[in-house]
Parts: C-alpha cells; sequence; structure tokens
C-alpha cells in the first residue's frame, strides 16, 4: 500500500528516492471492515482519510431515512472541513461499504507533518483543487440534468458503482427513488 499512496503522491509532486521512503513510513494506514464507520453523524471531525482500496459511502439522515450523498473510492478523500475547522457536530456518516484501506491524517498533527513534508502542502493544495471541481460539477448536475441524464452521467464517470453498490444506494445518491431507477434503466436496456 506505501507503493500506491507514493505512486498517486507523486502524479501530483516531485520527490526524491529518500523523500519517497521517509512519506511512506511516516503516512499511516488503517484496514477497516465492511460496516466500519470512519465518522458518525454528530460526531465532531478529527480525521481524514483517503481511499487506497474499497469504498466508503456519505449519507444523511433525513426524517429517519439515509440518503446517500457520495460514495468514495480509491484515490479519493474523506474531509469533513466545516466539522473539524470550526469543531462543530458534523451532519454526515462515513461508513465503509466494503473492506476498505484507508490513508489517516489527524487534524491536530497535519502542520507538524507538513513542517516535516513540506512538499506534502503543495500536494494537499493541488489534489483538493482538483477535488472541489469534481464537487461543482456533481452539485451541477443536480439543478441541471434530468434523473436519466444523472444516471446517463454516472455510467460514463463512474461505471463501477453501478455494480459495487445496492440499487436503493445508487437511487438515493441520484436523488430519485429506486422504481425510478429501474424505470430508467429499463427503458435504457429496451432503447
Amino acid at each position: 500500500m506505501e507503493q500506491e499512496i507514493i505512486q498517486y503522491i507523486s502524479e501530483y509532486i516531485s520527490l526524491e528516492p529518500d523523500e519517497a521512503r521517509e512519506l511512506a513510513r511516516a503516512i499511516p494506514f488503517k484496514a477497516c471492515s465492511k460496516g466500519t464507520y470512519l465518522l458518525k453523524e454528530g460526531e465532531i471531525s478529527k480525521e481524514c482519510y483517503f481511499v487506497l482500496k474499497g469504498l466508503v459511502r456519505q449519507y444523511e439522515t433525513v426524517d429517519g431515512d439515509e440518503k446517500t450523498t457520495y460514495f468514495y473510492t480509491e484515490k479519493e478523500a474523506l474531509v469533513a472541513f466545516e466539522s473539524a475547522n470550526e469543531q462543530k457536530p458534523n451532519g454526515f456518516s462515513w461508513v465503509c461499504e466494503e473492506d476498505s484501506v484507508v490513508v489517516v491524517g489527524r487534524f491536530d498533527e497535519m502542520d507538524d507533518f507538513y513542517e516535516r513534508h513540506p512538499k506534502m502542502e503543495a500536494f494537499a493544495r493541488k489534489f483538493i483543487g482538483q477535488d472541489f471541481s469534481k464537487y461543482q460539477e456533481l452539485l451541477s448536475s443536480f439543478v441541471t440534468l434530468s434523473p436519466k441524464e444523472r444516471y446517463l452521467a454516472l455510467l460514463e464517470k463512474r461505471p463501477d458503482l453501478v455494480h459495487r453498490v445496492p440499487q436503493y444506494q445508487l437511487a438515493s445518491f441520484l436523488g430519485i427513488q429506486p422504481e425510478t431507477l429501474s424505470r430508467i434503466r429499463r427503458k435504457l436496456a429496451t432503447e
């Protein structure tokens, strides 16, 4: 796993071999079984994560129902900025939907980590910028696209999710009822 994260970081910043070895030793990993919560609704976020292997679902509870708001898969980061920065209870949960391996970053250790590994701050800035544009596109799709178009966009950009998560969670993520997703899929199959 160390090699995978170093290889990924190297796509954003250049690392000397000794820097890469030191980072590989400094980055904490955690294996999580399916069903493990990384963060629960109402908790204050103290850690951020990076998925090396597996799938983590983000959801909010609305009127007793879980509403899936995102699926994090390999090479995606999970950060609850508002909760961590303002030290306020978080409004959503992160649960592993598959056995997963994540990198764990503690907010109270970040400044020290960046001081020891200054290139990682540049990496974080680039990575966050890339993620921000991805979330802007997702938000825009909920305003501008029909349910069918959102499903087609999902098939184009994240086809693995169709085989990795239950249909009811996928429907929730798309903002539709499971029955609606079934109708869309049936209609597409006949077109």
